[in-house]
Formats: C-alpha cells, structure tokens, sequence
C-alpha cells in the first residue's frame, strides 16, 4: 500500500478504534430537507435529464422500427460509405430511391 504524501502518522489520533454499536436514537433525527425537491411524473421510473423545457430527444417524425437484417462484408462495407451507422446508411439510399422513383 502506497503511503500518503503529506500525511503523517499521528500516534493515539491513528490509531482508534470504531465501537462494535452505535446507538442511534431516532427522535434525534433530523428531517431529509431534499426529500420534496424531486417531482416523479410515475412512481415507477426514476426521472432522467434536466427539467428545463426541450429537453431530451426529439420525438421521431415516423415510428421507427427494429429489424435484423443480415449483410455481406462486402455490403456492409459499401452502406459505410454513405453513413458509418448502418441504419442510417440504409435510410439515405431508400431516401434516394425514393426520390428517384417520382
């Protein structure tokens, strides 16, 4: 173990013991003062993120859906060139066919 730099052994203040109890006595408790400033929207769940307003992401335009596909090498990595994420690779060539279709 590495020794502290700065710090130095101090005799009967280092070398304490904690006691086996603590007697603790629950009328001398104090209230938790943070215990009203989180508001939970569902009991449930635990809120993410900051409460300021537009916060968080966007809602998609159109639900999106997850899907498997199963790919060459070789195709994966053409669809990398487009975007390094294939999803959206994927999405930008059905974009371009889409508009070279009308």
């Amino acid at each position: 173990m590495k020794k502290r730099q700065g710090s130095e052994y101090i005799p009967k203040y280092d070398d304490y013991e904690l006691p086996a109890e603590y007697p603790f006595d629950p009328s001398k408790a104090k209230p938790n003062r943070f215990a009203g400033r989180v508001k939970l929207t569902n009991p449930n769940t635990f809120p993410h993120g900051g409460a300021r307003s537009g916060a968080g992401r966007k809602p998609a335009r159109e639900p999106i859906e997850r899907h498997t596909i199963t790919l060459l090498k070789s195709d994966a990595i053409y669809l990398r060139k487009f975007d390094k994420r294939l999803s959206a690779a994927i999405r930008k060539m059905i974009a371009q066919q889409k508009t070279a279709n009308r």
